[in-house]
């Protein structure tokens, strides 16, 4: 039974003195009693035995157009937060001020409001910076120190994610309010992301994968897909790279004349909010250009399609030409850019940045 979770954009039915209603909003709170729902006429507490049915819906669409790219790049930056989430992660609001963010050990906070904070060791910087998604409702200044202290606390460079508001555009209003104080504060700036989108069944077409290579699903992480991805086989990051709603591990396998296997690429589908996501997209330099990478992203968008998914999004740096070259032959487009912002002395380190589609 679908069960509405802070955070989920979702459409509820339910008897209101006898009559059928629908509530249509984000749920800003769930519990074994009730679920609240902010719709246009304001929160809504629906009672739970009163709910003939509920289900999520994806983000509002912001102007007409193809579903995949009307969405707003905040609602595109809370779902790709959605699906690379650690454990110990914490919004800072204006509820939760800086001398009070905690988090609980172990627990995964739902994608809510403000910016959130993400720390997970021997992760890369999408799951070691604050994303910066709205207004916290306190001063800019005050949130920055937030930051700052939060990952020193950790041990960790602070680090915060930027972005702009469409392809190309200027920044998002909240990454605005910040991005004149990261200079002075002593923050640089990784270079350019791509965040491209593209409906689901385009990419999937009616293509099969090159004769010798199969596509082999999977709904849990093996040692051999952490060591093509070049992390630790460590319990934070499998918890990590199970972090989403729904997982699916894809692989290329070569099958060879003696009989034998090996992987030739992979690929992780993450599904959220109604939308699939693709990351971790990697294929053996020695065998590049020989159609797996392309067979590796219509098999997932063919999975996302058949359970109703309608829309893709994947994150790739500007400079790897190759992945955005691979994506925009299948039908994504850019949707909008993000950065990561580094201070890099305040905890005496290096971050570790992002690598790969």
């Amino acid at each position: 039974m679908f069960e509405p979770q802070p955070g989920m954009r979702v459409v509820v039915r339910y008897s209101d003195g006898g009559q059928l209603t629908d509530a249509l909003g984000h749920v800003l709170a769930a519990d074994a009693d009730s679920v609240t729902v902010d719709s246009k006429r304001g929160p809504v507490r629906i009672e739970r035995a009163s709910i003939e049915l509920a289900h999520e819906i994806p983000p509002a669409p912001q102007r007409p157009g193809p579903v995949h790219s009307t969405v707003s790049a905040a609602d595109l930056r809370r779902i790709s937060a959605q699906v690379w989430l650690p454990g110990e992660s914490v919004w800072l609001n204006r509820d939760a001020v800086a001398e009070e963010l905690t988090s609980d050990e172990g627990a995964v906070s739902a994608v809510e409001s403000g910016w959130l904070l993400r720390a997970a060791a021997g992760a890369d910087a999408r799951a070691n910076s604050a994303l910066v998604l709205t207004d916290p409702q306190i001063p800019a200044e005050e949130a920055l120190g937030a930051v700052e202290k939060w990952y020193i606390d950790r041990g960790l460079p602070p680090a915060l994610q930027i972005f702009s508001g469409e392809a190309g555009g200027e920044l998002d209003s909240a990454s605005a309010q910040v991005s004149q104080l990261l200079r002075p504060a002593g923050f640089s700036p990784s270079d350019t992301w791509l965040t491209m989108t593209a409906p689901a069944r385009e990419v999937a077409g009616a293509a099969q994968p090159p004769e010798g290579l199969e596509i082999v699903q999977s709904d849990q992480a093996h040692a051999v897909h952490l060591a093509a991805w070049g992390h630790d086989d460590t319990e934070d990051m499998r918890a990590l790279l199970h972090s989403a709603p729904q997982v699916i591990f894809l692989s290329a396998v070569a099958l060879h004349p003696d009989g034998s296997k090996s992987l030739v690429g992979t690929v992780r589908l993450a599904i959220a909010s109604k939308w699939g996501w693709l990351d971790n997209l990697v294929v053996n330099p020695q065998l590049r250009r020989r159609g797996a990478g392309k067979a590796l992203v219509q098999a997932a968008a063919r999975l996302a399609s058949v359970q109703g998914i309608r829309s893709l999004g994947c994150d790739v740096p500007a400079a790897n030409e190759e992945a955005a070259a691979l994506l925009a032959g299948l039908g994504f487009k850019e949707h909008h850019r993000f950065w990561f912002a580094v201070q890099e002395a305040a905890a005496g380190g290096n971050a570790e940045q992002p690598a790969g589609a």
